[in-house]
């Protein structure tokens, strides 16, 4: 996940420029996209220890954090792809990895394994 936001996520054929998670380019009308890959790299690291602790407020917790990063990936990959005009967005490979990684970490979140004969707190 944090591998594809530094991937290329679309590039825009009417300004001629590439983006990805890290590269705010301002338009002429002073709106940017952010960087969206500061959020989703937060998120993903505060998941994977998450994931390595054996605690059940940590598995509760990283159930809460994946549901939310799918969430924001769905909100960036619509902001991302969308356009007024007819073939100006090329979706590139970044975009469609991101979506793919936040849905395997979320079934990973929802089906982890826990011991159910000792709950710890």
């Amino acid at each position: 996940m944090i591998l594809a936001c530094f991937l290329p996520w679309v590039h825009i054929n009417s300004i001629q420029e590439t983006f990805n998670g890290f590269n705010p380019k301002p338009f002429a009308t002073g709106n940017n996209y952010g960087k969206a890959g500061k959020f989703i790299v937060l998120l993903t690291s505060i998941i994977f220890v998450g994931m390595l602790l054996p605690k059940i407020w940590a598995k509760r917790l990283n159930l809460f954090l994946s549901a939310l990063l799918l969430a924001f990936v769905i909100r960036t990959y619509v902001i991302f792809t969308g356009s007024l005009f007819e073939n100006d967005v090329i979706r590139k490979p970044g975009i469609y990895m991101i979506v793919i990684c936040a849905i395997l970490i979320l079934f990973s979140s929802v089906f982890c394994k826990t011991d159910n004969s000792r709950v710890s707190s």
